[in-house]
């Protein structure tokens, strides 16, 4: 239960504060807005050498920096209605195969006295044929208790971190099968293929881990950049909702301002672009988020300075998508087609990606998948004389039901 009450009092004490960050973000986002106007004005030549002392400026520009004005590449064609971008998103993607993955997972239940838990991971092929041609399947593992351990500090012990990884895992491992499948289909590499990957490739986030955890991670993102340089598959790491601050980085070096705290590229960016515009092609090229350590992507190996991203325009009211992708395609040529894929999967999806959506609604499990995930479990525990106990909580709720 929720006391509204109780909410607007809390509310209402809190207004000051609730203001002055209000304060803070308007005066950050005009002096980092200003910035960008002074940004733009920069040579390619003179922005590369405002950054050549620095090992992680955030970003690095590629020549494409010099022939996108205004740092956003417009969108060409313009739609009346709904009927015609969906007409323009089905000629683009007409032969083009995009494939899509996402998964979820079961936590083990404290109140058992095995632990359990397992990983699903849903994956969605839509070969875009007039006939109608797509695949969607699942992937389920169970995790013993021997899965749930992990090392921290020497010593081997339970850890929830254990289900992610292994989930994560899962859904690179779906993803490198699928192009690696595509790759051997002729009819279905004759155009070029996309896959979509629901997370971002720079996972700064594994920089919070213990060392051998964020390594798993690590390893895992280098295995599906891999495979898709070796397949010449794209992958695209599609962000919705970034955070990311590469940009007001590389802003705050170039000027010599006070890093951004409140203000995100996307934010930085939004009143720039109309819908489907983009930003041009950069060099992803962070930092650590902590001082005594170095970035995520130095554990990256050939591809430290391997994926580049761009913001894309995908909702009229909201800041762009993040878009990172690895740096080959960009350097093959194939930046325009694949953000063209990326525009139609958007208008099929109805502002996000159809295949991502898809994948997502298939991979989800609900509080009664959960629960009978853990009443299978108990059933066949009973029926096989493993001896599991359950806490008097568990089975009184269980009573209830």
């Amino acid at each position: 239960m929720i006391l509204r009450e109780r909410i607007l009092e809390q509310l209402t004490a809190k207004k000051t504060s609730l203001l002055a960050f209000e304060d803070e973000f308007q005066q950050e986002a005009e002096t980092y807005a200003a910035a960008l106007e002074q940004f733009c004005q920069l040579s390619l030549a003179e922005l590369e050498s405002r950054l050549s002392a620095h090992e992680c400026p955030g970003a690095l520009p590629t020549p494409e920096f010099g022939s996108v004005p205004q740092m956003c590449l417009d969108f060409a064609p313009q739609f009346n209605h709904h009927a015609d971008a969906r007409a323009w998103a089905s000629a683009m993607l007409l032969g083009h195969t995009t494939v899509a993955a996402d998964g979820s997972q079961i936590l083990p239940n404290d109140e058992m006295s095995i632990p359990v838990a397992a990983v699903q991971v849903a994956w969605f092929s839509n070969a875009h044929t007039r006939a109608g041609r797509y695949v969607k399947d699942l992937v389920f593992e169970l995790l013993p208790p021997e899965d749930l351990l992990i090392e921290l500090r020497g010593e081997r012990q339970f850890s929830e971190q254990a289900v992610s990884v292994r989930r994560f895992r899962l859904e690179v491992k779906t993803l490198c099968e699928q192009m690696c499948a595509l790759a051997a289909d002729e009819t279905q590499r004759a155009q070029l293929p996309l896959v979509l990957f629901d997370s971002s490739l720079v996972i700064s986030f594994a920089e919070q881990l213990h060392e051998e955890l964020g390594q798993q991670y690590i390893s895992a993102v280098l295995e599906l950049l891999r495979c898709s340089e070796q397949t010449r598959v794209p992958v695209v790491g599609y962000v919705d909702s970034s955070r990311a601050h590469d940009l007001t980085k590389l802003l705050s070096i170039c000027f010599n301002l006070r890093e951004a705290e409140r203000v995100h590229d996307a934010q930085l960016l939004s009143a720039r672009m109309n819908w489907g515009a983009r930003s041009p092609f950069f060099i992803c090229a962070r930092g650590s988020s902590r001082s005594n350590q170095p970035s995520v992507l130095e554990g990256f190996a050939e591809y430290r300075r391997g994926i580049g991203f761009v913001y894309l325009k995908t909702n009229a009211q909201a800041p762009p998508a993040r878009l990172e992708i690895p740096r080959w395609v960009y350097e093959q040529g194939l930046l325009d087609e694949v953000v063209d894929l990326v525009r139609a999967e958007v208008i099929v999806g109805n502002g996000y990606p159809y295949a991502l959506e898809t994948a997502d609604a298939a991979a989800v499990l609900s509080g009664s998948d959960r629960e009978a995930f853990y009443r299978i479990f108990q059933r066949f525990a009973e029926e096989q004389g493993i001896k599991l106990r359950i806490s008097p909580k568990a089975a009184s709720k269980a009573r209830r039901r």
